[in-house]
């Protein structure tokens, strides 16, 4: 262990701290940077960390310092402001003043460091700056903006370093380098918008989100990923009952501080045309007190013959499913749907995010032609919670003209069009509950936006389905769902659902 002064205050931190990063702990806040990612290798380029070390001759960057025992530093002395005033000036010479039309605005570092260390008056006049190009798509999901770039390389060391396939480089010297992509190739890998959210300005910008919406107005909510089964964590921003973007959330067990682009644009499909948005009974639309008269019907005071669960479900309805139908009258599938190409990063090949869930509850998943002979067979009503299981051909055709088919689920699709009756329930961003990713990893996520239309939480709807028939205590809450849970799957007092650790819950005896 080093001990050192840091602005005055002793610290301890392990031999091989970064400075950066002792400094960070110190202050309670990062030192000026643009360079430096706790994730990438250290560059040291930016020159705006630089502190005062007793017995140094000059001032010296934190970002590539190791902590050393006895160690004076000082992070706040008029010499080191005035070092990172002068960096700041050679950042701003050739830097475009369009804020009002930029991306960044809001949460651009070069904006923040000059309001808390900068508010001097320019000594370059604005005809001197070299002018660059603007606007440049380099791939599906990017837009580079070359005069705003401050040459930080963390877009070139994250497509170096992390995904390894250095579509960026920067090209050039002195005042007329940029961050480009080679001629002929283009940001195209399955992690490029990872370099908009650690582009420390507006260089880079998504084209997704360009244009979209100002990030003052954003508010944000914690949510996990449903595009795959790693679970990523993520940020999800909205406003006005609309998302605007996924960004990843830090997570070191799960996916660290990135996430692909494809589990980015999963959140278009709470917006999507397809939503179901009211009850439906024979294909026509009717009220929820219409649907529960026909449920009751249906059901006649007595459980599902069958209940076929998605792997897209949270854990709470999955294990309401059960409650209602029975651990033998309980399955999921088909198995081979979701199922694509995935990669060593982060992507899964398997694209739900709770197919451990039901390993968890121990709800067997069948292939397409076992799930067929099961709808063929029951004799009865079918529930059908989420997902879409009639893409698969076999299923379809075994859900084709039969009578007694409830869905709950929340996208048109073949099932809903099989359907005698549809009950639209809430997507992943529309609700709270739990997902275990591929590790059985428990990771809650919140409700983001508010349920359009006539559509009710999906543990609401299977609620409501168990007091018609009577089979099971009634939940009246997502609390008293929860505490079922639990007490069926883990030891008494392991885990409060209502208070998930932040990084998710690992079950004892799970993969860590």
């Amino acid at each position: 262990m080093a001990k050192l002064t840091i602005d005055d205050q002793e610290y301890e931190f392990p031999d091989g701290t970064s400075l950066f990063e002792a400094c960070r702990e110190a202050r309670g806040e990062a030192l000026p940077h643009f360079c430096y990612h706790p994730d990438l290798p250290v560059a040291g380029v930016c020159r705006l960390c630089q502190v005062e070390v007793e017995g140094m001759p000059k001032l010296t960057i934190a970002c590539n310092t190791t902590v050393r025992d006895g160690m004076v530093v000082h992070t706040r002395s008029e010499k080191v402001n005035k070092a990172v005033q002068q960096i700041l000036e050679l950042h701003l010479i050739n830097h475009p003043v369009d804020c009002p039309i930029c991306d960044q605005a809001g949460e651009c570092g070069l904006q923040n460091q000059y309001m808390q260390y900068g508010l001097y008056e320019s000594k370059v006049e604005i005809q001197a700056k070299v002018k660059k190009h603007k606007a440049k798509v380099i791939g599906p999901y990017v837009i580079l903006d070359m005069e705003r770039c401050v040459l930080c390389s963390r877009c070139v060391r994250f497509c170096n370093e992390v995904t390894g396939t250095g579509e960026l480089g920067i090209f050039n010297r002195g005042d007329r380098a940029e961050v480009d992509v080679a001629p002929g190739v283009e940001l195209d890998n399955n992690y490029s918008m990872n370099t908009v959210d650690i582009c420390p300005v507006g260089a880079l910008t998504s084209r997704d989100f360009r244009f979209a919406k100002r990030v003052w107005m954003l508010k944000s909510a914690q949510g996990v990923c449903p595009g795959c089964a790693t679970g990523c964590n993520v940020r999800i921003d909205h406003e006005a009952g609309r998302i605007y973007r996924l960004k990843p959330r830090y997570n070191p067990e799960v996916n660290g501080r990135w996430m692909c682009d494809r589990g980015r644009m999963t959140y278009k499909q709470v917006h999507s045309e397809r939503r179901l948005l009211t009850p439906l009974d024979g294909g026509k639309d009717v009220t929820w007190a219409a649907a529960r008269e026909q449920l009751a019907r249906m059901l006649e005071g007595k459980p599902p013959a069958l209940a076929v669960v998605s792997p897209h479900a949270s854990l709470e309805e999955m294990f309401l499913a059960v409650k209602l139908a029975g651990a033998e009258a309980t399955v999921s599938g088909p198995a081979n749907l979701d199922r694509e190409d995935g990669d060593d990063l982060l992507l899964d090949a398997d694209r739900t995010p709770n197919r451990r869930g039901l390993a968890t509850l121990g709800i067997p998943e069948l292939q397409s032609g076992a799930l067929a002979d099961r709808l063929r067979a029951a004799s009865g009503p079918v529930l059908v919670l989420g997902g879409d299981p009639a893409r698969d051909e076999a299923v379809a055709g075994a859900m084709e003209g039969r009578e007694g088919l409830i869905f709950v689920g929340d996208h048109d699709g073949p099932t809903a069009q099989a359907a005698q009756l549809v009950l639209p329930a809430a997507v992943w961003a529309e609700k709270a509950g739990v997902f275990v990713n591929r590790m059985g990893r428990w990771q809650g996520f919140q409700q983001a936006v508010a349920r359009p239309g006539a559509v009710r939480d999906g543990w609401r709807i299977l609620a409501e389905m168990l007091s018609l028939t009577g089979a099971a205590p009634a939940f009246e809450s997502l609390r008293a769902v929860r505490r079922g849970l639990t007490a069926k799957v883990l030891p008494e007092g392991e885990l409060d659902m209502d208070r998930m650790p932040e990084f998710g819950f690992m079950p004892a005896g799970g993969e860590r």
